[in-house]
């Protein structure tokens, strides 16, 4: 019988359930102060479950949110409905963050939020920001969860949908301090199956869980962990981020991406343009990629299309992979300015060959 057609509750998916949970834990080095959580609705699921989880009913509870782009402000406006949010800090427009010491930290907030990883801007925390006070941070990582170790000491919770790096679309995984099930209490009107305290008392059986999706997340963690865990996975992504960005750096301004502070670049979403937006230019590079079997640099967002091509090196994108993306791009660059270099002196000889050139 195919994983698909098991219950989720025969022994068969109990076993399925309780393997994913527990190569999940290994690989991401989850201790035993915090919980894994199954669950629904993707990240703006949990935009909204975030503060009706830790925070009281009513606009008198408080909450920082750092926004460094379209995730962390989308998650601040869907929490805004349910707690006070307070911008601490902010990037610029060149997707510059001020330094922590420049924070306007709430001491009393009843949480701390970040999107470790801005897939739109291309800019990612690597390591975590840590504070001396008790005020718990929450995480989305959505975009970055397995590429690299995660120092669980700093984070309250953690939270991540799964198409990128561990699965595909359709589960979303939590991972909360135990304290906080303990300490803080749902807000009435948090739905069941957001609510985390629920589905941990469940056994994660509340309602049906995604269990083909989390029979898949089971499996791409086995891989990722045969293949060396956390610590291969950011060594590949150094690498394979290196690649790019080289190709951009080298390109003498023909490719260029927005993010101009390497400690800030992400390692999972390179956003970039082709000889300054040129759309012909932007065309004929989607065009020849396509022919190399290079595709999804432009996608229908729900923002439209954005000003930049974004190249995505999610851990099930290979070494090999990016490299040939890299010498691609260095090609396609010479290539086309060869290209404009001949039309140019083509133009220039038309021009002294018609009757005005010997006006």
């Amino acid at each position: 019988s195919s994983v698909m057609c098991l219950s989720h509750r025969s022994p068969e998916f109990a076993a399925i359930f309780s393997n994913t949970v527990a190569v999940l834990k290994r690989v991401l080095r989850v201790p035993n102060t915090h919980e894994v959580i199954f669950t629904h609705g993707g990240g703006h699921g949990q935009f909204a479950a975030v503060p009706l989880n830790l925070c009281a009913a009513g606009k008198e509870a408080r909450a920082d949110y750092i926004i460094t782009g379209v995730w962390s402000q989308r998650a601040a406006a869907e929490a805004s409905r349910y707690v006070t949010v307070r911008t601490a800090a902010e990037t610029d427009s060149h997707g510059q963050l001020p330094s922590q010491s420049k924070w306007d930290l709430d001491p009393n907030a009843s949480y701390r939020y970040i999107c470790s990883n801005e897939t739109i801007e291309g800019t990612e925390f690597h390591s975590l920001p840590s504070f001396d006070d008790n005020v718990p941070l929450v995480v989305d990582m959505s975009s970055d969860i397995a590429s690299k170790p995660i120092d669980w000491t700093r984070v309250g919770v953690a939270f991540a949908c799964a198409p990128k790096n561990i699965g595909h679309a359709g589960l979303t995984v939590v991972v909360c301090r135990r304290s906080l099930l303990v300490e803080r209490a749902a807000q009435c009107i948090c739905p069941g199956v957001l609510n985390w305290r629920t589905n941990i008392e469940s056994g994660g059986m509340w309602n049906t869980p995604p269990t083909f999706n989390i029979y898949t997340t089971g499996k791409v963690l086995s891989w990722i962990e045969a293949e060396g865990g956390l610590d291969e996975m950011r060594s590949r992504a150094i690498h394979k981020a290196g690649a790019i960005y080289a190709a951009i750096d080298q390109s003498s301004g023909f490719y260029a991406t927005p993010c101009a502070t390497a400690a800030r670049r992400s390692r999972m979403n390179v956003p970039f343009n082709v000889c300054r937006g040129d759309s012909k230019a932007t065309e004929a590079f989607l065009r020849a990629a396509y022919e190399l079997n290079m595709v999804g640099f432009r996608t229908n967002t729900p923002f439209g299309f954005g000003k930049w091509l974004r190249a995505s090196l999610y851990t099930g994108t290979s070494v090999d992979q990016v490299e040939a993306l890299a010498a691609f791009m260095l090609r396609f660059a010479e290539e086309w300015l060869a290209h404009c270099r001949e039309a140019e002196a083509v133009g220039k000889h038309s021009r002294s060959c018609s009757p005005e050139g010997h006006a």
